[in-house]
């Protein structure tokens, strides 16, 4: 028995695909979508992306995608699953279940008026692949496919899928209420939006200077997260969850300094934004295995000071990127010796 945990290249997004392979089945999850060339490159999406060649790849060992979770609703997430619905023969065809915290059943979870304006489009009639189901919302689609049972995914509930279990961290009923007004266009805040990094600073400055200001994103503060576990292996996935929500939630687990949540890997928040990891937040986890999706190119991610927090953590904590170059030029020429070695990218994915 393995389990797999792929960081598809999605660009600045993430796309996530977790396989667990036993002697009588594999169960596949696949955790976002990226954005729209994560599926398809190119004019149109001809060109297959990542998450196409994934899915190319389940196809032809004739499995499925037995669950997949947008953890929220922002385009470096759900572009690409859109593209994958959109396109004959791939999701429509492959998920057999779907959470997705979309307006509509927040709404009835709040026992408040639908938002119309909130529902996510469907169609874009831009690509030759594109099917008749043009002029539905994405919703509608997942309704019809009977993969989506509109239950909203919220802290405190522990779930089981196949062979994972699921114990939600995030969104509160706090951060869903957030969400119930019309979304405005994804703009992102002026303070967490500018493309410098803060590579030129020392990993010790950043550190002895270091104040933690929250994202205050709500749809990022909306992310499903959530602790997976299979057999004896967990893994915490963190969408781009706010960190006061996670360490809120693990303190209502028991979890304090002396009694860490012990994981083997966890996929950090946000690309690495310093916005989303806090020192309390790791000062309740227990790992040496850290995962960032990000190809280093949107809003300075991932920021050093938020690497600067994890390894300063435990001396042995490793971080892997999905891209090589996602971390060039991060360390200074003093830092090399001490922390190239704690930096690597994945190739194959990780295994555990």
């Amino acid at each position: 028995m393995a389990t797999t945990i792929c960081l598809l290249a999605a660009s600045h997004g993430d796309s996530i695909l977790v396989s667990h392979s036993s002697e009588a089945s594999t169960f596949n999850l696949l955790i976002d979508g990226g954005p729209a060339k994560t599926f398809g490159v190119g004019p149109g999406g001809r060109r297959p992306g990542p998450l196409r060649i994934a899915l190319d790849e389940i196809k032809e060992k004739r499995q499925c995608v037995d669950l997949v979770i947008l953890t929220h609703v922002d385009s470096d997430h759900i572009k690409g699953l859109i593209k994958a619905f959109k396109t004959e023969g791939y999701l429509s065809t492959l998920a057999k279940r779907v959470w997705l915290n979309a307006s509509s059943n927040i709404s009835a979870y709040l026992s408040e008026a639908e938002i119309s304006e909130n529902s996510i489009p469907f169609s874009t009639g831009d690509s030759p692949e594109t099917s008749v189901r043009d002029g539905k919302t994405f919703e509608q689609l997942l309704t019809e496919l009977d993969c989506w049972r509109r239950e909203v995914i919220v802290a405190g509930e522990v779930i089981t899928e196949g062979p994972f279990k699921f114990t939600i961290l995030s969104p509160t009923h706090k951060d869903l209420r957030k969400l119930h007004c019309i979304w405005p266009d994804e703009t992102p805040p002026a303070d967490t939006t500018g493309e410098a990094n803060d590579y030129h600073q020392s990993l010790s400055d950043l550190l002895e200077n270091d104040e933690f200001f929250e994202d205050p994103s709500f749809t990022n503060g909306s992310s499903i997260a959530f602790v997976l576990e299979i057999e004896e292996k967990k893994i915490l996935f963190l969408g781009d969850a706010y960190a006061s929500t996670i360490v809120g939630a693990l303190e209502s687990l028991g979890h304090t300094k002396e009694n860490k949540l012990v994981v083997d890997c966890v996929k950090i928040s946000h690309h690495g934004s310093h916005f989303n990891t806090s020192v309390e937040m790791l000062d309740l986890i227990e790992c040496r295995s850290y995962l960032i999706s990000t190809d280093g190119t949107k809003h300075g991610h991932p920021h050093k000071r938020t690497l600067a927090r994890i390894l300063n953590a435990h001396p042995d904590n490793v971080i892997y990127f999905n891209y090589e170059d996602a971390f060039k030029g991060v360390l200074l020429g003093s830092e090399i010796v001490s922390y190239e070695s704690r930096l690597r990218s994945l190739t194959n994915g990780i295994q555990i």
